[in-house]
């Protein structure tokens, strides 16, 4: 077996990759994704058109890798976890994919707040969101059969079988204190046994769920029969493409949203906004970002427009040099990145992104190094979190992946912002379809852990971005008043947005 094809689904781009096990040789593949926004709080995607990606970034993929098709001995998917995709009893959608940046579960929430004693839950919340499903639109719930997240959709298309495994399965977990909190969530929705006979068997990760048909096959330009591996969510697939698998290891990922993780043998209660699991030995505390990347995508989408629409998506390396060109502290302009409401530890549910200090020197430059400035802001707030849970001690560096890693210019500022040593592996964009590369390796008997698939296959030369002292006075300012602005202008937020 010579190749190994590796699916990366985000939430706004498909990624594949093939990789070539004799040359070490990674050949890409990528295709966008549609988010729709029917109204407030409502985010959904459409399953057809996610799967339509997926193959045509590996038509892509294979195009340009022209592999001996008979060579490709396994293939993995990763995808975005708590997502909620309804299918009948013969495996037709019944709803557009309620996906995990969906908040429409506020009063479901509420509810769940209430009875539980607690205020953890939001109208993201996955639980939060099914009970929101079952109550608003009856019709679908009693008809659905199955009720699956989009990677346990794509391993359907792929083989025919519906089966999910651990990190994306919010019904049954192997560990006895998360199967514990589960049950009682589920017992506080108000679930029948019916309700969750609709939710599909789990398998570990790196089991074998099938092989690929032949329609499929077809679709992605691959031959039928090809062993396809469990996967996992993408906060998995991403852990593990970076080299987090040792108790304590931290990363930072920059895309679409964000995070910083630390990963952990065990759950430590007090610790974390919270805790998913990564495998059945693995678990991760989460510092979660809502908007991250893609604020800053709606900053090039409304202030680089022009160049958007004629550079395509090397409008973004000609915005970055722009970004380069400014100050640190942007001259005192402080923005917010909570397009849609910011998870805590800032826990600004209804704020909206905001430009402070704003002035006629002010061009539009500022507003994107702005941004990016923010969201190292809220990573420090993460890191102060993390920080005072390990007595005082700093992490020595981090390591930051995604898409926003590309950036030298918001690397330097991450690294500044932080205080530490900022390091980028030499493939940033493409950890999440390592890690699941490593996955398959170890389902297809390649390797028999992940500190054993890692070894084989190097994450290359790391850039490290050393802080510079000189711009901390500026930013531990911005960072000051940044820190302070939700609070201040929270009974404000509540009088035009509500409060939930």
């Amino acid at each position: 077996m010579r190749y190994i094809i590796a699916f990366d689904v985000g939430t706004t781009a498909v990624k594949v990759v093939c990789i070539d096990r004799q040359t070490g040789k990674l050949t890409t593949g990528k295709a966008d994704c549609d988010l729709f926004f029917p109204q407030p709080n409502f985010v959904e995607q459409d399953p057809h058109q996610l799967w339509d990606a997926l193959c045509t970034a590996c038509r892509e993929c294979v195009a340009k890798a022209q592999p001996d098709l008979s060579e490709i001995g396994g293939m993995v998917i990763c995808a975005p976890w708590r997502n909620i995709i309804p299918l009948d009893k013969d495996g037709n959608v019944l709803h557009r994919s309620l996906i995990w940046m969906d908040a429409r579960g506020i009063d479901q929430a509420a509810r769940l707040n209430r009875s539980m004693n607690t205020t953890d839950f939001t109208g993201q919340d996955y639980h939060a969101r099914l009970l929101w499903l079952k109550e608003n639109e009856p019709e679908i719930w009693n008809k659905a059969a199955h009720i699956v997240g989009l990677n346990c959709y794509f391993k359907y298309r792929a083989t025919g079988n519906i089966v999910t495994e651990c990190s994306d399965d919010f019904i049954h977990t192997p560990s006895p204190t998360v199967q514990a909190h589960y049950s009682n969530v589920l017992r506080h929705c108000g679930f029948t046994e019916e309700d969750l006979a609709k939710f599909p068997p789990s398998l570990p990760s790196t089991a074998v769920m099938g092989e690929l048909l032949p329609e499929a096959a077809a679709q992605m330009g691959l031959r039928p029969g090809i062993p396809v591996v469990g996967g996992f969510g993408d906060l998995n697939a991403i852990t593990f493409g970076c080299g987090c698998i040792e108790d304590g290891m931290a990363h930072i990922y920059l895309g679409t949203s964000g995070w910083l993780c630390e990963t952990k043998f065990e759950r430590i209660p007090g610790y974390g906004r919270g805790y998913f699991t990564l495998d059945e030995r693995h678990e991760n505390t989460l510092f979660g970002i809502q908007t991250g990347g893609r604020a800053y995508d709606w900053l090039i989408t409304q202030f680089y427009g022009a160049e958007r629409r004629e550079m395509g998506d090397d409008a973004f390396e000609f915005v970055n040099q722009e970004v380069a060109s400014v100050e640190p502290g942007c001259g005192g302009m402080i923005a917010t990145h909570w397009l849609g409401g910011e998870l805590p530890p800032l826990a600004a549910k209804n704020a909206k992104g905001l430009f402070f200090n704003v002035t006629d020197q002010h061009e539009r430059r500022h507003f994107a190094r702005a941004m990016l400035e923010s969201i190292c802001y809220t990573h420090r707030l993460s890191l102060e979190s993390y920080t005072a849970f390990h007595g005082g001690q700093t992490p020595d560096s981090i390591r930051v992946v995604g898409g926003g890693a590309m950036s030298a210019a918001w690397m330097q500022m991450m690294a500044d912002i932080l205080h530490i040593p900022v390091r980028v592996p030499a493939n940033p964009r493409f950890v999440g379809t390592m890690g699941a590369y490593y996955c398959a390796m170890i389902g297809l008997g390649l390797a028999k852990d992940y500190a054993d698939a890692i070894a084989s296959q190097s994450l290359g030369e790391e850039t490290v971005y050393v802080p510079n002292p000189d711009n901390f006075a500026v930013y531990d300012r911005n960072f000051s008043v940044y820190s302070k602005l939700y609070t201040t202008l929270k009974p404000l937020y509540d009088e035009i947005n509500g409060v939930y």
